[in-house]
């Protein structure tokens, strides 16, 4: 609908001999037998304006010809009565306008030309963008990151016990400690409360090199090199001095298929676990595949299974010696499968079944070691547990003779005591009926199938004593959890609350990768869990977690952990 007093310029065809003639043109009759002659006389009156050359009339009448003669008619333009024309729900007539059926196609390419020219002339002076202006490549980049602030408080009761050795500091330093010395070796605190103000950020990119791959690469903080933890107290180096950051992520991430999800590098945690078996910050260096597939949204099922390298042996090991160490590498070579189930409209199921083999992890005691403070290294140094929490068992691996030497030193080092073949059992059931505050439990079982304790105890275990030196371990750990609330933060006002109970006995799991809030990192604890979250704003919320815990067995350590966090994220 074109009113007639709305001046055709607004569009771009702003020649006044054009827009006379287009005026002239919507008050002709509407009969089609008058139309051709109307049309051509218009159009000779233009080309008297000087608004067409006579080529381009010639042209026009021409095309206009050859489809009036498919259409029988050239243009119809039919006065609307607003009395007598049904109106069109949604789109109202405008009283005194008139109806036009048909343009002639030279006059469209113009008026599509002209309306082009006025779109970017308006773009470049209210600075919209400019022709070719962005890179394409740069459209396939997205940036994406997160940063959280934290207060926290760890209090210790009164009772714990005090000379738990820091077997991580001591597997970490170079020439281990001194077992035939007579100061003490690294302990935990277990007894001083402390309170820490924690940052962590996080910054990365994803690029889409295929439409069916993906690069992603992620930088983020962190106190040390520790798989479970980014947080970086403030203060520790002191003198405001800068902090360290570390790849956290580096991965392609294929889909051959529509159903298929094939993953390489260090990539985010690619199975359905919770923080029983591996920590939410944790990432996994290697290689998996995954498939999924749904039958009608009620019936659903999931495999993933993949092979990722713990730890790798230093090319040179052992660097001060000429005869070179036997390699010691250790892998985590795991399978999961489970499925998804709506048996009612408003409630889903989660469950899987998994089992996740850490091979060759066992610490190895070492053949006659000749003074490892002059050559540095003993034959099976590799095979010391590179990384520690708390509760796994773990012996000296090095065999020390001092014949010959002028020191009597023995710097020892500590292995893990046994095998970690873990079998964990999911499943999560989720109310929707008041969504979007679901209502959902879940729980998670594993076992250690790999733990033998006589083992264990012919190795001569160093921790998990009981007061009276009775070797005590474990190998189970479940966790049952219930909460309510938004899935997530997405709107502010959006809430949620979770109470949870854990119970890990000491070589249930590896310590090195399993929850490090939870009895401050590690196993060998039980205890409750409280949360709660809530958002300022889309991805903008405060969230609050109190734990308290003790251990399974052993000496007496119990700890109440209280943290508020901000955190945000883009």
């Amino acid at each position: 609908m074109i009113d007639q007093k709305y001046r055709l310029g607004r569009y771009g065809v702003g020649r006044s001999g054009l827009a006379a003639a287009l005026l002239m043109l919507a008050g002709a009759p509407a009969q089609a037998q008058q139309a051709d002659g109307v049309t051509e006389r218009l159009i000779q009156i233009l080309v008297k304006n000087g608004a067409l050359t006579k080529e381009q009339a010639n042209a026009l009448v021409e095309d206009a010809r050859k489809e009036a003669q498919a259409a029988k008619t050239f243009a119809r333009m039919e006065p609307v009565s607003t009395a007598n024309q049904p109106v069109t729900p949604g789109k109202p007539i405008i009283p005194g306008s008139v109806r036009v059926t048909y343009v002639p196609d030279i006059m469209r390419k113009q008026i599509a030309a002209e309306v082009k020219q006025q779109v970017l002339q308006q773009a470049e002076e209210e600075g919209w963008a400019e022709p070719n202006a962005v890179p394409q490549w740069s459209q396939r980049i997205k940036v994406f990151g997160d940063i959280r602030m934290r207060e926290q408080l760890d209090a210790f009761p009164h009772g714990n016990y005090n000379l738990f050795p820091d077997f991580n500091s001591i597997n970490g330093s170079s020439n281990g400690f001194d077992t035939n010395g007579t100061s003490l070796p690294p302990l935990l605190n277990a007894t001083e409360n402390r309170t820490r103000t924690r940052l962590r950020a996080r910054i990365g990119v994803e690029a889409q090199i295929a439409d069916w791959a993906t690069i992603d690469i992620r930088i983020a903080t962190g106190n040390d090199s520790s798989p479970v933890s980014t947080n970086q107290t403030l203060g520790s180096t002191g003198d405001f001095s800068k902090y360290a950051l570390w790849l956290d992520q580096a991965y392609i991430r294929m889909e051959p298929l529509s159903f298929v999800t094939v993953t390489t590098g260090r990539m985010p945690n690619p199975f359905w676990t919770s923080d029983l078996l591996y920590d939410e910050d944790l990432n996994f260096d290697g290689f998996a595949l995954s498939t999924h597939m749904n039958n009608e949204k009620k019936l659903g099922g999931f495999l993933t299974l993949g092979g990722f390298s713990l730890f790798n042996t230093a090319f040179n090991f052992g660097s001060t010696q000429a005869a070179k160490s036997p390699s010691h590498n250790s892998w985590l070579l795991a399978l999961q499968a489970g499925g998804d189930w709506r048996p009612a409209e408003d409630v889903a199921t989660r469950f899987a079944l998994g089992y996740f083999a850490a091979t060759n992890v066992q610490g190895k005691a070492s053949p006659l070691c000749d003074a490892p403070t002059i050559f540095g290294s003993c034959a099976t140094d590799a095979t010391r547990a590179s990384f520690v929490q708390f509760g796994n068992s773990l012996f000296p691996i090095r065999n020390i003779s001092t014949i010959g030497t002028t020191s009597a030193a023995q710097p020892e080092l500590y292995g893990l005591a046994s095998n970690f073949n873990v079998l964990d059992m999911r499943y999560k059931a989720t109310y929707l009926g008041y969504h979007p505050v679901d209502l959902t439990i879940e729980g998670d079982y594993s076992k250690n199938l790999g733990l033998v304790q006589n083992a264990v105890l012919k190795k001569a275990p160093v921790n998990n004593l009981g007061n009276n030196g009775v070797y005590q371990s474990g190998d189970t750990g479940w966790m049952v959890r219930v909460s309510a609330g938004h899935p997530d933060m997405k709107t502010a006002g959006a809430w949620n609350i979770s109470l949870a109970y854990k119970y890990v006995e000491a070589d249930a799991v590896l310590d090195a990768l399993t929850d490090s809030k939870f009895h401050l990192g590690g196993t060998n604890a039980k205890g409750f869990v409280l949360l709660g979250n809530v958002a300022l704003a889309p991805d903008f919320w405060l969230s609050s977690r109190w734990s308290s815990t003790n251990a399974v067995s052993g000496p007496p350590y119990a700890v109440d952990t209280l943290m508020f966090d901000l955190n945000a994220k883009f």
